[in-house]
């Protein structure tokens, strides 16, 4: 006789283990997730007697530096991820190329991203001062410039110095995410072109660019939120100054709650950042709706 086939959601215990499994995950994600979150949107409705008010967005929308710090981060997140995409986009052309070595290459390509955010800052604030630091100095002897230059005191070379520093750490994750997204696309459709006669501008036009934009999207999706909340770099690079001319939002934030112990205004900061992540979503979300159509059509 045929055994019955045992459906194992029939055995004893399976659904205390499955239990056993989950809670701890669920409890977990409680406490260092959800929590926090409902902790934060109720404090920044709320004032010291925990009384709902609008007063803490009142202050910081009428207030001038949180503007400030949200133009800080558009500049920061666009001209670093364009940037980042860019050059990246070129490195991963290079490296689906067959040479010898190329697995050696790749795995020291990665090298700037797998190092830890505040490690990578240091480094990058040592290199970049005005006394000790090599670059300024480098750029002196060479005479490119008349003097060494201030990178990390005057407002406009402190803002570049971050965009530089956040490039050099993130263009082989990008490079990494852009080359899975070339290696996806089968060579037949390439050799088929080149039997009509297509050059390589139309094949990048025309065959690349369309079929990797869903590795543009994620990419970029994730690289832009990335850079839109980035805290480590600009806090051990500059500390948001000079000034407050590299204060963007997630430092912002510090600053608030635990430097000037207005806790209620950070939280209610944090918020708006939020509003402005979900809203960054949508858009890109928007887009990749439109060129996709766009590419399909034609």
């Amino acid at each position: 006789m045929l055994k019955r086939e045992i459906n194992p959601r029939h055995e004893k215990g399976y659904y205390v283990a499955v239990i056993g499994f989950v809670i701890p995950i669920v409890i977990f994600f409680t406490v260092f997730q959800i929590y926090p979150l409902l902790k934060n949107v109720q404090l920044s409705f709320s004032n010291i007697k925990n009384s709902p008010t609008l007063n803490n967005f009142k202050v910081i929308l009428f207030g001038r530096s949180f503007w400030q710090s949200t133009w800080i981060t558009v500049r920061f997140s666009l001209i670093s991820v364009s940037l980042e995409m860019s050059i990246g986009f070129i490195f991963a052309l290079l490296l689906n190329q067959s040479f010898r070595g190329r697995k050696a290459v790749r795995t020291i390509f990665l090298i700037p991203w797998a190092l830890p955010t505040a490690i990578m800052a240091v480094g990058w604030k040592f290199l970049l001062q005005h006394s000790y630091g090599p670059i300024p100095w480098i750029l002196y002897w060479l005479h490119i410039v008349k003097s060494p230059p201030y990178f990390l005191s005057m407002p406009r070379m402190a803002f570049a110095s971050i965009i530089i520093a956040d490039v050099w750490k993130t263009v082989p994750f990008c490079a990494l995410l852009l080359l899975a997204g070339l290696q996806a696309i089968p060579k037949d459709l390439y050799e088929a072109m080149e039997v009509d006669g297509a050059g390589w501008f139309f094949k990048l036009r025309r065959l690349t660019l369309p079929l990797m934009l869903p590795a543009i999207t994620v990419t970029f999706t994730f690289r832009f939120l990335q850079a839109f909340g980035v805290f480590d770099l600009i806090w051990v690079l500059t500390g948001g100054g000079p000034g407050n001319a590299t204060m963007a939002l997630s430092p912002f934030i510090y600053q608030q709650t635990f430097n000037w112990l207005n806790i209620r205004s950070g939280a209610a900061t944090a918020v708006m950042t939020s509003i402005y992540i979900m809203g960054l979503v949508i858009v890109v979300w928007l887009t990749r709706r439109h060129v996709g159509r766009r590419y399909a059509i034609q």
